[in-house]
């Protein structure tokens, strides 16, 4: 993929992840190795909108506005964050 449309790629979360939102901190469960996984209050804000739909340019501006940081800062970390995911099979990119 083109680095300058990376931005676009959309994050799912696969049927085999369970998680859940306790006081707006997320909780991954994956079924092949039962590891519990406590994400980040910001990676948990992000993992709630991996929905199939947002891209991660969108879930960069929902960071933006809820967090108060620059949508650069926001992209840049929440790449490396969905990249992260991405290697341990949190999350995969929807066609």
């Amino acid at each position: 993929m083109d680095p300058s449309q990376s931005d676009q790629r959309v994050p799912v979360i696969p049927s085999q992840v369970s998680w859940r939102a306790y006081d707006g901190e997320v909780l991954v469960v994956t079924s092949s190795d039962a590891c519990i996984r406590r994400l980040s209050e910001v990676g948990s804000f992000a993992f709630q909108r991996f929905d199939g739909c947002a891209t991660l340019r969108g879930v960069a501006a929902a960071i933006t506005v809820e967090f108060n940081v620059s949508e650069e800062t926001a992209l840049r970390d929440l790449k490396v964050f969905v990249d992260d995911l991405h290697r341990r099979g949190l999350i995969t990119w929807a066609e």
